[in-house]
Formats: C-alpha cells, structure tokens, sequence
C-alpha cells in the first residue's frame, strides 16, 4: 500500500439537499437519529457494498463512519446476508425462541470472558439500561458512577457529562454531572462521574460514595471521544476498587466488543467486569445487543426464580424483539468469522500502518496533528500530544478538523463532521481503499496547512 491513488472531488449533493427539503416535512430534521444530522444538510444513501457507499447523488465514498461502528465485516457482508436470507425462509422473526437463540448465546458466552449467563436486547441503550437495572437489584443500591465524557446510550441517568461545557463541568479532578439532554428525570443529575485514567480521583470519589454506588460504567476505550485508550493500569484499578466497595463494574462493550479481540477489550485488556453490554459489530449491523455478566448477578433477572412484576421481585427484562431472529442468523455467521481472532489481528495491523502513514503526512507538512488508533477504529486530533481523557481530547482544534474533513469527503472519502467522533475500517476495506483513504487525508492535511500559512 505505497502507490497513491488519483482521487476526483465529489460532485454536487444537490439531490441530497431536495431529499433534505422534502424529509423536513415530515421528518424532525429530516433524519431519524440526530447524529445522522450534517450541516448544510444530512446526505441521502442508495446502496453500499463492502467499504464503499453510495448516494443519491452518485457520489462514491470510502466509508469510514461504518453505521456509527456497527460495521466490522463490511457492507453487504455475503455470508451475512445469506444468512439472513435463510431464516426469513423459516417465518420465525420476534417474540419466540428458537435453537438459533440458544446457538447465539453459545458462542457469545465461549468468546466472552465475563460471559457467564446471556441475555439479548435490540440496541446499546436498552443493553445499558437493562445492565444498570440489574446492578441495582443485584446490590440494592441506586446510584451509578460513569466517565467523564463518555457515552453510554440514551438512557436518562447515562445521559450526563457525554461533553458537557468545561464551563460547567466542575474541576477536573472532581467533575459534576452536567444533564446531555433537556428532558431527563431530575435525580439523572445524582450520576457520579469520574475522570477516565485518573486512577486516585477515580477511587477517592468512588470511596466518598461506597454505600451508594451500584455500578461504575466505564467504555474501556473512550470513543465517544474519538479513541482514547486506556492505561492498563487505570482498568485494573477500577477492577480492583469495585470489588473492594461491593459495587457492579460494567464494560460498555457496545463499540469495543468483538473488534479488539474475540473477547472484546477485556480479553485484549486482560481485565474481567462483572457485566458487559455489546452490540454493533455483534451483528454487522442489524439491530441486536447483548447484556453478559456473572451467573449470581444475571440470576436475579430469571422469570422462574424472581417474581412477575406484578410483584415487584427480581428485575424486570422484557422485550418483544429481544434476539429477534434475523439478527440472531447475522449475528451467528459475524461472530463465526469473528471467532479466530484473525480477523481483530488484521485490523489491529491494519489501524497501525494507518497511524504510520499519517505521522509521515504530519512530519512532511509540518501540521501539528496525531492519529490515535486501535481495533480498526481510530480519530485525527489537531494537537501535539496523545489525549489521555475527556478534557485533553477537547483540546483538538475543531477548525482545523472542519477544513481538513471537507476536503477529506470532497476527495472520496466519508468522515464524521464532529472533531472528535470515532471512526473506522472493516475486515472489506482493501489495499485500494485504504490508499484512498491516505490519499484523501492526505490533501486534507495540506489544505491545513495553506489554510494556516
């Protein structure tokens, strides 16, 4: 992957803009999920196929967003889609159980370290939300302490300090939590928040709250803003002062699980929660998660030995397409491709000459920017040292990033208009794509740079 391809600046997203129009009407935004928002107006999709997707326009992009990282495999993955294919043939697709179910589970709880029991729910915010339900039962306690800056879904008391205004956010080693969103239940507000790799603020705000905190949370890797990855160190602590204070410790796998190792990052972590949640690159795609934990914990959620909710006994986990069976049949042939490992190896391989190629892009044209990378996900920061957590990463000149994005997705390929939003390559993403890839960052960096001279 040394010879740079030519590249050929977009066309015109006209027809996305019409789309846009006619959408308001009906659409709050025009999009069904704010995140798919981008001013002056959201792009309207065709077709994708392996690393590649289409809009309506006839724009052609290497695709580096991969459905907010659902997509590890690729695109239209065949024996994904064969797959699926053939369980539509049966009729069975919500509200039943089948053998696929138990098969799914199987291979989830032989892959992933803290999966002891399973249980399958439809998203990453119903798997959290289920996760900090159980936590709760299981130690009879109410709150949560999660990181500062980090994402985990959209449930309300998880819905806090996700990138909270530094104004407001309190000191660094002792941040407040700051609501995401109008609308959330005003106790949200007693979440606990914690700076991520600070392993003394960490444990001296987890001790100050012992006889209240149910779970700590944590996304083993920050991508919620962008790629920040974990000292070893700060994990097995947070492992250490959990257990010691009698609380829940939660991976949020949603991004991580599946893509950094089989086991996800705690097997590549050697780090092992008390529950995990995944999602996204469980499936390729289709909507399904996952919440795994230790069998005492996961048992208070057991229908036969816990009470109806009429009762209020146990915990309560419902849901008519929980493991529905079309992402089960997708879910089993991803996690048969995932299983060996080789598949994370070349990714792992893949995010490293990435990293290589854009150091040698930054010394050549002197701009002062660095590529954080792991798992086959990674995020181009504007500044001079690697963040290490919330607030360092927000250090990243955003205007710097804008000009450098514009000319990235006018040149073919697709980035995230935010500064510090995670992205991505798939197990489809060729020795072509990737030199569109460097190519494209490539003239982004230079319109940096003349843009900065």
């Amino acid at each position: 992957m040394t010879v740079r391809v030519a590249l050929q600046k977009r066309k015109t997203t006209s027809r996305s803009k019409s789309y846009y129009q006619k959408a308001s009407r009906l659409i709050t935004g025009g999009v069904h999920s704010n995140y798919r928002f981008h001013e002056p107006h959201p792009r309207y999709y065709t077709r994708a196929s392996g690393p590649y997707i289409w809009d309506v326009d006839g724009n052609k992009y290497v695709d580096c967003i991969l459905n907010a990282g659902a997509c590890v495999l690729g695109h239209g993955y065949p024996k994904v889609v064969d797959a699926v294919k053939e369980q539509l043939k049966t009729g069975l697709t919500v509200g039943m159980e089948s053998e696929l179910s138990i098969e799914t589970a199987q291979m989830v709880h032989e892959m992933v370290p803290s999966a002891e029991m399973v249980r399958f729910s439809n998203s990453g915010t119903e798997a959290v939300m289920h996760a900090i339900q159980i936590a709760r039962g299981y130690t009879g306690r109410d709150k949560i302490a999660k990181l500062e800056g980090g994402f985990n879904g959209w449930y309300d008391y998880a819905l806090v300090s996700t990138h909270p205004d530094l104004n407001d956010a309190g000191p660094a080693n002792n941040p407040v939590s700051v609501p995401a969103s109008n609308g959330l239940s005003q106790h949200a507000s007693e979440t606990i928040i914690v700076p991520f790799n600070d392993i003394e603020n960490t444990s001296r705000i987890l001790q100050q709250h012992k006889d209240e905190i149910a779970a700590l949370i944590i996304e083993p890797v920050m991508f919620n803003v962008g790629c920040v990855q974990p000292r070893l160190e700060y994990l097995k602590a947070a492992r250490e002062v959990t257990e010691k204070l009698g609380a829940v410790l939660i991976f949020d796998e949603i991004i991580s699980g599946f893509r950094m190792a089989p086991g996800g990052a705690q097997e590549y972590y050697g780090v092992t929660p008390d529950m995990s949640t995944f999602a996204k690159a469980m499936a390729n795609g289709f909507p399904l998660s996952a919440v795994v934990g230790k069998r005492e914990i996961m048992e208070i959620t057991n229908p036969k030995s816990s009470a109806s909710l009429s009762t209020h006994e146990g915990v309560a986990y419902y849901g008519t397409y929980n493991g529905n069976q079309m992402s089960l049949a997708a879910a089993r042939a991803t996690l048969g491709e995932l299983k060996s490992g080789k598949i994370q190896k070349h990714l792992h391989e893949r995010i490293r000459w990435l990293r290589k190629e854009f150091t040698s892009m930054t010394d050549k044209t002197g701009v002062k920017a660095r590529m954080s990378g792991v798992g086959g996900k990674f995020c181009v920061y504007f500044m001079e040292e690697d963040p290490v957590d919330y607030r360092t990463a927000m250090g990243t000149d955003a205007r710097k990033y804008a000009l450098f994005r514009k000319t990235v997705v006018e040149s073919g390929v697709m980035m995230h208009p935010m500064a510090t939003n995670h992205h991505g390559i798939t197990w489809s993403h060729t020795n072509e794509a990737m030199d569109e890839m460097v190519t494209a960052m490539e003239l982004g960096l230079r319109e940096v740079k003349r843009a900065s001279a």
